[in-house]
C-alpha cells in the first residue's frame, strides 16, 4: 500500500499500545457496556466505542456514556476499570506481526507509552506476554497524556538518547503530535483506531498499512 522513500537510522522506538501493539477493543467494549448497563444506559455497539477510545479512561468513560450523564461519570470509571482490571486478556489480541516484528528489532531500545493507567498498560503488555521486551513502560496517571511531549521526553531521557534518533509510533493523530513536539521521527499505523485519512493529512513521517513494515523502514 505504502512505498518508503527512505529509511531511518534510529536508537530508540517507542510504541503506542491500543490500536498499535494490541487490539484492545473487544475488552474495551464489554467493560464500558458493563458499566452502561449496571447503570440502566444504553449500551454501545463496538464499532462506536471504537471511535472513543483514546485521551485517558475519564474521557473515554464521559464518551460512552454520553452526554447528559456526567453525573455517572465517578460510578462509570469506577464500574469500567474493575471490569477491565479483571478481564483486559480474555479478547485483545496482538496485531499480526507484532511478536515476531518485535523480535526482530530487539536491538533497538524498545519502550511504550500509553495513555491507558500505568497498572493496565503493564497488565495488558504481561497478558500478551511482551512486556518484557521493553525498557521502559509509560502510562497515564504521573505524567501529562498524548498529545503533550512530556512523556516522550521523558522517556527519550530515561532512557540516555535522543530525540532525532527516536521514532513514536502510534494510531492516533495524538502520537504524531506527541513525536513532533518531542523533536522525534513518527509512524503512523492505519490498521488501529485512527481515521486513515486524517493520519495521512497529517504526514507522518511514515504510514504504515502493517507492523511488520516497521523492519523495512528502520536501519
Amino acid at each position: 500500500m505504502f512505498e518508503y522513500m527512505e529509511k531511518f537510522s534510529v536508537d530508540l522506538i517507542v510504541f503506542d499500545l491500543d490500536g498499535t501493539l494490541a487490539d484492545s477493543l473487544p475488552d474495551l467494549a464489554t467493560a464500558a457496556n458493563f458499566a452502561c448497563r449496571t447503570l440502566g444506559l444504553p449500551q454501545r455497539p463496538p464499532a462506536a466505542i471504537k471511535d472513543m477510545i483514546g485521551g485517558g479512561e475519564r474521557m473515554f468513560v464521559a464518551r460512552f456514556l454520553g452526554p447528559g450523564n456526567e453525573k455517572y461519570l465517578e460510578e462509570g470509571l469506577k464500574l469500567s476499570l474493575e471490569h477491565y482490571s479483571r478481564h483486559c486478556g480474555d479478547l485483545t489480541r496482538l496485531y499480526p506481526g507484532v511478536k515476531e516484528t518485535l523480535a526482530r528489532l530487539s536491538h533497538k531500545k524498545l519502550a511504550v507509552l500509553s495513555n491507558k493507567l500505568q497498572r493496565l498498560t503493564e497488565q495488558v503488555l504481561e497478558v500478551m506476554g511482551i512486556l518484557p521486551g521493553f525498557a521502559a513502560v509509560r502510562g497515564g496517571g504521573s505524567l501529562p497524556l498524548k498529545p503533550s511531549p512530556d512523556p516522550l521526553s521523558a522517556i527519550i531521557r530515561e532512557l540516555g538518547q535522543t530525540p532525532a534518533r527516536t521514532l513514536m509510533v502510534g494510531d492516533k493523530l495524538a502520537d504524531i503530535i506527541t513525536g513532533r513536539e518531542a523533536g522525534a521521527l513518527t509512524a503512523s499505523v492505519t490498521y488501529g483506531y485512527g481515521d486513515p485519512a486524517s493520519l495521512t493529512a497529517a504526514a507522518p513521517d511514515v504510514l504504515l498499512s502493517r507492523f511488520s513494515q516497521l523492519t523495512e523502514v528502520i536501519l
